[in-house]
């Protein structure tokens, strides 16, 4: 009995060592497990991710686009549920939700940077510097 438990861990730690790395960073947009980064510098401004594959369209509302849901769509090009969309911001502070599917509006969970929303909820926030 202690030789085939023995036989599992080996197993189980083969496996953690073969996964664990794969699910780490793969490509601009994805952090840590696979999820995605908060905000981040990208050639033409800031680049905002969000990994939801369950959603059928994304987008970027916030003070920088008057909290329009239609402004700003995001895009998930290689269709693994990864949104993304670079902004040209100005240098200076902003908050921001992503709106999923035209009516869920959640703060970003890649970015911990959070500021009550005056609706009971969280706006997330991203401060461009010079």
């Amino acid at each position: 009995m202690k030789l085939i438990a023995k036989r599992w861990f080996v197993a189980l730690l083969i496996l953690a060592a073969v996964f664990v790395p794969a699910c780490g960073p793969g490509y601009p947009g994805m952090g840590a497990g696979g999820g995605a980064a908060g905000p981040e510098r990208a050639e033409g401004g800031i680049r905002f991710s969000l990994y939801h594959p369950k959603a059928k369209k994304a987008a970027i509302a916030g003070d920088f686009n008057g909290w329009s849901p239609l402004a700003d769509p995001m895009f998930d090009r290689a269709g693994t549920g990864l949104w993304t969309i670079v902004l040209p911001l100005q240098p200076g502070r902003y908050e921001y939700k992503y709106v999923v599917d035209g009516e869920k509006w959640i703060p970003d969970p890649g970015n911990p940077e959070r500021e009550k929303d005056g609706f009971g909820g969280h706006n997330s926030v991203v401060v461009v510097g010079p």
